[in-house]
């Protein structure tokens, strides 16, 4: 928990930067083209192979949120942080109090450490039943919202039914995770909101290796 109050003490420190970047962030996710490869993973499963030697990423199961010739961005989704309210972490991150009687007061929100770049910027993944401003649609069943209207909407009941919190996020630049799949670095699963939502961490891993998929 140590761990987990010193992000939420950058993250509400940064509350100011964050908004003003936010909506520079989401525009270029929007606007950033394609790759025009048969590859393009986008939405996939990024599965570290057995032979990880790396402990950043050492049995991670990670989406892939985008993935084109610029590069790739995605979040692990089996690395527990902590469990708390949703009221409660509205309180923390955003310092507001979730409105008196709201249904979502009591719901439990996963946090979990989504990588380990900008360790100080959250985003949320989440099923495809909410949508606000700053929503990403990436699958038919995924999205990802990088705006605090979404930590109101779960402390007021009207938030996503399945979704974490993730804290970083893992990035590879022009080619380099093409490379490290080459190199047998990673295994690509298709997509499985399954394996991305559920809470059952421990086996997410073998599960996720268990769907071996296509390699680039």
């Amino acid at each position: 928990m140590g761990f987990l109050a010193r992000q939420l003490l950058c993250l509400v420190a940064v509350a100011t930067l964050a908004a003003s970047s936010l909506a520079g962030e989401q525009q270029m996710a929007t606007q950033r083209p394609q790759a025009a490869v048969s590859s393009n993973l986008t939405g996939w499963l990024l599965v570290s192979a057995p032979r990880m030697r790396d402990p950043r990423f050492s049995r991670s199961v990670i989406f892939l949120a985008h993935h084109d010739h610029e590069g790739a961005f995605g979040l692990i989704v089996n690395r527990l942080i902590a469990v708390q309210p949703a009221a409660k972490l509205l309180g923390d991150i955003l310092g507001e109090d979730a409105p008196d009687g709201a249904a979502g007061d009591d719901r439990e929100i996963r946090i979990l450490y989504g990588g380990p770049v900008e360790q100080t910027h959250w985003n949320f993944l989440h099923s495809n039943d909410y949508a606000g401003s700053g929503t990403i649609v990436v699958t038919g069943k995924v999205s990802l919202t990088r705006n605090r209207e979404i930590l109101r909407a779960l402390a007021s009941g009207k938030g996503p039914a399945k979704g974490f919190l993730a804290i970083g996020y893992a990035g590879w630049g022009p080619g380099q995770l093409e490379g490290e799949i080459k190199r047998k670095g990673w295994v690509t699963v298709r997509p499985d909101d399954g394996i991305i939502f559920d809470g059952d961490m421990a086996t997410k891993w073998q599960r996720a290796l268990d769907k071996r998929g296509l390699e680039l």
